[in-house]
């Protein structure tokens, strides 16, 4: 007799009649299950399904968590070996946006796994705290901005708890603690010994309304103030600067270390920005004519990278920092008036100021006496000119001017000396080795235009005995002259300019050093930091807010104890940054200091400037302590994409819509509500002018954590772009109500065992072994890849597909067919596996399954070891009898034959597929079909 049974997957399926035997147990079994199941789920409140709501399971979790916070252990006392979890901490803004939320999901994520693999992890968590936003705060609210900050920490924090994130919060910091920033001062105190923090000119933002320095966001795009709308100035104002152009060669070159530890686009980021160039530092001899008519001589040091061209040197520019400039603008009122003017020159001016005093030699020309020895200068005739163009402190802040070969040197030639023609120093060769000359046209006012010959060629007959070189050779000759002549070396240019750290502001580190009447700048004693910040009121006017603090300004000076005034300048928030990572990771015993970071998570937008400075920093203290563990900061480095929003906008206007203005078809077009025009709809970063921004809490209460952090992962892997659509989570809160099926069916047999000290045998099918062995592989699978995108973390998404892919197939099975133990141990390791991601379900079947007392972040990680996987031949052949008699037998079919298929109609066809099918069966009526599984044995009665 043929049975139509239904499995506890929904699904029904033809069954065989069970024997006798079989049927007499089987009753007590399903009354123990059945009684067991109501008791457990009476445990809980019912909700669907008689399930516990998401809600109450969330606030559980995150109660539990609360009440057993997760700290590191000291490396002294723990056996652990440690390993350190950092993500970027926040700006306390106020609220959190999704972007944050990515970030903090994936640190928790590794911080879980790690946990579960038996490390001792550091996964703190911190605020960014000083900044402009808090002083605009102030400003506007008329608040103190710690007082902002702080319940604005308060709020975040609240919201960094509810994504279930498990911070070590004993180690909390926010950088305006003057705990914090006492560090940060001596900091500031080190580099300035050993001369890597220093004072010079720099070009500011000055709003002439307010009086007041403005950072570059105070500024609008149509170069206006954002406070007052006047038009912003630039001036050079005395600002403090990091020498981080002295660390550029080991920056640079250290960045090896980290290839394929770090994404190879911000290793290119990094080598851009230091910008590293090989060339010949020059020395170009000058002569300085003095107000009482004598003259004395000096060098310019030249950095450059086409010694080939020095014939065709036809000026010399310095930059308006050069320090030859700074003297000389103290006695020259022109060269003053012309400096204190550049601010209110055009971007990309090629005006000049010729220094009229001051004199240039080429050395190339210098001769030689017939007994070697170098005869002196000639005539010095090179003009030198005063070049807004020329950056300072970048290479030597001075450049040979060559107008033939260098198109910003011809701008300022045509600019400068009008009517001066070009020297051309290099030729093109054409076809037939022909010198091709560049074309030279000349107007009927005697102006002299040209275009610059900027390829590489052969020197012509202006270059004397080097004529008819090419210019790789040419250069490498006129090197080996000058550096005879003690006139040039190798030299290495670096793109990167010192850090500008000053900043005229109050919300920020005040810089530890006083300025003296009689001993200049001095150092605040390291006994007495912190210097901490005053209390004033923030106006957003007269320039430096602290400079409005008198009291707090008058000092005495630290070395002579005669009156003195503090520095009113704050440090950049970057220097906050460049070091809070050592901070977290101090141990009262300093062998245990855990340098580097292993893993460093963050936005890509952090790429290059807070990088690149906590490298530096680190970079110091290495050098400083003589310890190793600093030279690179972050031995592994994650960087993750931003969260793009959906964006609703008219077509016709461009205006942007509110989601709660458009009715949308799902997966289709969406239409003003309004106009019943078709909108387009596209992901843009998210904002509060497009409409398109989500709560990350008003998320995670109506979807709960797990289905949120889960579909965060699964939308995009992690260093992509992700397109947050919310109406795609229904899929992961579909795939977690199966595996709380799994877990309550699971459940079952964990009590019966936990009831009568061993597992159901009886209910068994006879080819669980089987069964069982092709779970074990599929859990073999699952394992290896879910650990393998935990380890890259870049493709934690195909983590969750490798996890819904394991809970569907233990779905499609039952503890009947694999066997109980193998049951429970799938479901157990799906948990396991799943628990970095979705902490609070997963614990709440563990701990459904095996009581409180067992927790299941405590587990140990599973391994693919753990799985035995046998040969299982996956086909089975069957034996056919027809009438009790051997008749044929039905090679390689599948291995769940009878589940599958109808019997009867399936083995007949099979049968009659075969010679020896046919001739038996012809003709014949089949009167029932017997199947003995246990032995694939089919007996057909005729």
């Amino acid at each position: 007799m043929i049975l139509q049974t239904r499995c506890l997957c929904g699904r029904s399926s033809p069954k065989i009649a069970l024997t006798l035997p079989l049927l007499r147990v089987r009753p007590p079994l399903i009354l123990l299950r059945k009684a067991h199941t109501s008791s457990s789920l009476s445990k809980t409140a019912k909700g669907r399904s008689g399930e516990t709501p998401i809600s109450e399971i969330d606030a559980k979790w995150l109660a539990r968590w609360e009440e057993t916070p997760r700290t590191f252990q000291s490396p002294s006392t723990s056996t652990k070996p440690p390993y350190y979890v950092l993500s970027m901490f926040p700006y306390p803004s106020g609220t959190l946006h999704m972007g944050h939320l990515r970030v903090y999901t994936i640190s928790d994520v590794v911080a879980r796994y790690k946990h579960m693999k038996g490390f001792n992890v550091l996964h703190p968590m911190g605020w960014d705290s000083f900044g402009l936003p808090a002083e605009n705060a102030a400003i506007e609210r008329g608040v103190d901005p710690a007082e902002w900050t702080d319940q604005n920490i308060d709020t975040m924090k609240a919201q960094l708890k509810r994504m279930g994130a498990r911070f070590d919060w004993s180690r909390e910091l926010r950088t305006s603690s003057p705990d914090f920033y006492s560090g940060t001062q001596k900091l500031f105190l080190e580099l300035y010994k050993e001369g890597l923090a220093y004072r010079a000119p720099a070009l500011v933002n000055w709003d002439p309304v307010d009086q007041t320095v403005l950072a570059n966001e105070q500024v609008s795009k149509d170069g206006t103030s954002w406070r007052s709308g006047a038009k912003v100035e630039q001036k050079y104002l005395e600002q403090w600067f990091f020498k981080i152009t002295r660390n550029a060669p080991f920056l640079r070159h250290s960045l090896e270390s980290l290839r394929g530890q770090w994404p190879d686009h911000v290793i290119r980021q990094q080598e851009n920005w230091i910008g590293e160039s090989s060339g010949s530092r020059v020395k170009f001899p000058i002569r300085i004519a003095n107000a009482d008519g004598s003259s004395h001589e000096d060098v310019l040091k030249i950095y450059t990278t086409r010694l080939d061209t020095i014939f065709g040197v036809q000026f010399l520019a310095l930059s308006v920092t050069h320090p030859l400039v700074q003297k000389l603008s103290e006695t020259d009122a022109g060269l003053k008036a012309f400096v204190d003017n550049i601010p209110n020159l055009p971007v990309g001016t090629k005006a000049g100021y010729r220094l009229d005093n001051v004199t240039g030699f080429n050395p190339i020309l210098q001769e030689t006496a017939e007994d070697g020895t170098l005869l002196p200068a000639g005539n010095f005739d090179l003009p030198v000119f005063v070049a807004p163009y020329v950056l300072g402190g970048l290479g030597t802040s001075a450049v040979m001017g060559v107008p033939a070969h260098d198109q910003r040197d011809f701008d300022f030639w045509q600019e400068n000396c009008p009517l001066e023609p070009v020297r051309f120093v290099i030729v093109q060769q054409g076809a037939k080795d022909r010198m091709v000359e560049p074309r030279v046209f000349t107007s009927t006012t005697s102006r002299v235009f040209a275009a610059p010959g900027l390829s590489k060629g052969v020197l012509n007959e202006n270059c004397g005995q080097y004529a008819g070189l090419g210019c790789v050779i040419a250069h490498q000759q006129l090197f080996a002259t000058l550096k005879e002549r003690g006139m040039a070396l190798p030299s290495k240019r670096f793109k990167i300019r010192d850090w500008l750290i000053s900043r005229q502001r109050f919300w920020g580190t005040p810089i530890p050093i006083v300025h003296c009447g009689s001993c200049g700048t001095v150092p605040v004693k390291e006994e007495d930091l912190p210097v901490l910040l005053p209390q004033i009121k923030l106006t957003g006017k007269g320039g430096s807010p602290l400079k409005q603090a008198e009291e707090w300004v008058k000092t005495t000076c630290p070395k002579c104890g005669g009156p003195a005034e503090r520095d009113t300048d704050t440090m950049d928030t970057f220097v906050d940054s460049s070091w809070y990572y050592i901070r977290f990771g101090m141990d009262p015993d300093p062998q245990h200091t855990l340098m580097p970071v292993d893993i460093y998570i963050g936005g890509v937008e952090h790429a290059i400037l807070h990088l690149l400075y906590a490298r530096f920093i680190s970079n110091f203290l290495a050098k400083k302590t003589d310890d190793k563990r600093y030279l690179e900061p972050f031995r592994r480095l994650i960087t993750q994409g931003m969260v793009h929003g959906k964006t609703y906008q008219d077509p016709q206007n461009g205006r942007f819509l509110k989601p709660e203005e458009v009715d949308s078809i799902d997966g289709g077009p969406a239409f003003d509500k309004n106009t019943f025009v078709e909108v387009n709809i596209t992901y843009e970063k998210m904002s509060k002018s497009k409409y398109n921004g989500v709560d990350p809490t008003e998320c995670l209460n109506k979807h709960g954590l797990d289905a949120t952090r889960a579909h965060m992962l699964f939308q995009a892997p992690v260093a992509d772009v992700l397109d947050w659509d919310e109406t795609k989570i229904v899929g992961m809160q579909r795939w977690l109500a199966k595996v709380r099926t799994l877990a309550a069916r699971a459940e079952v047999e964990v009590e019966f065992h936990r009831t009568t000290g061993a597992y159901s045998k009886n209910m068994v099918a006879e080819d669980a072994p089987q069964a069982s062995a092709l779970l074990m592989r599929e859990l073999r699978s699952a394992v290896a890849g879910v650990t393998s995108s935990m380890e890259d973390v870049y493709s934690l998404n195909t983590a969750i597909s490798d996890l819904t892919i394991l809970t569907n197939y233990i779905h499609g099975i039952t503890s009947e067919s694999v066997g109980p133990e193998a049951y429970i141990l799938a479901v157990e390791t799906l948990l396991k596996l799943m628990s970095p991601v979705c902490p609070a379900i997963s614990a709440e079947c563990w701990e459904y399954m095996h009581g409180p007392r067992s927790l299941l972040e405590e587990q140990k990680w599973p391994e693919e070891e753990q799985f035995e996987v046998k040969d299982v031949k996956d086909t089975v052949d069957i034996i056919v009898q027809v009438n009790g008699k051997y008749k044929v037998t039905l090679s390689d079919q599948p291995l769940g034959w009878v589940d599958e298929y109808d019997v009867q109609e399936w083995v007949y066809d099979q049968v009659m597929e075969t010679e020896e099918g046919q001739r038996v069966l012809s003709g014949r009526e089949v009167k029932n079909v017997i199947v003995v599984r246990a032995k694939n044995l089919v007996n057909i009665l005729t």
